[in-house]
């Protein structure tokens, strides 16, 4: 069975606000990186699929909060054990579809292989508003090979999304060792300038 989308795209969801709930042992993330570069390429992946508005990431999982960085109100972090981690996404996501009933909503889901679960999930998303108003989005790993969800509603693999976290991150070091650099270059141009003031009113 191929989950689709449940509620046609349309402009309604372009601006509409947007919940990630993310599975971090399901689809870990790597080292070098932290919850917030993760979250920046969600973003990114998002705007690029013509969804404009931010992203508020929920992270579910057994992992250690220094490796998640600093959490705030778009970015907070679930502990729990690993084993009912989807549980507590289907209940969040049907709490955050009704606290916003009436709003368009889009609500992406970073998990793993949940061929297993696919009644539950089944029965998760018959639950939640009609008429349209949330629309659902996935992203697995690309070693998930059981078509639960259409190519419809799917983000590109979540490697893809960890390989984008990494570019975002090497593209903001190498500007900001742009900006030292022109700073420098600023400093030294003038103190240079200020040398050759200070030489010619010398000459007088």
């Amino acid at each position: 069975m191929s989950i689709r989308r449940t509620s046609r795209q349309d402009g309604r969801f372009i601006t509409a606000e947007t919940i990630a709930f993310w599975d971090i042992n399901a689809c870990p993330m790597p080292d070098g990186l932290d919850a917030r570069d993760l979250s920046e390429s969600v973003h990114h992946t998002l705007l690029n699929m013509d969804y404009y508005s931010k992203v508020c990431l929920r992270l579910y999982g057994d992992i250690d909060m220094d490796k998640i960085g600093y959490t705030d109100n778009t970015l907070r972090f679930c502990g729990m054990p690993r084993t009912t981690i989807l549980e507590q996404i289907l209940v969040d996501l049907y709490g955050g579809s009704v606290s916003n009933r009436g709003t368009p909503l889009n609500m992406v889901l970073i998990v793993g292989d949940i061929s297993k679960d696919i009644r539950a999930v089944i029965n998760a998303f018959s639950l939640l508003p009609k008429r349209g108003w949330v629309n659902i989005l996935v992203c697995q790993s690309s070693a998930v090979e059981a078509a639960v969800f259409s190519s419809e509603v799917q983000l590109p693999p979540w490697e893809k999304i960890v390989e984008t976290a990494f570019a975002i991150r090497e593209k903001k070091k190498k500007e900001r060792e742009d900006s030292r650099k022109r700073a420098e270059e600023n400093r030294a141009s003038y103190l240079n300038g200020t040398a050759k003031v200070s030489r010619i009113f010398g000459e007088f």
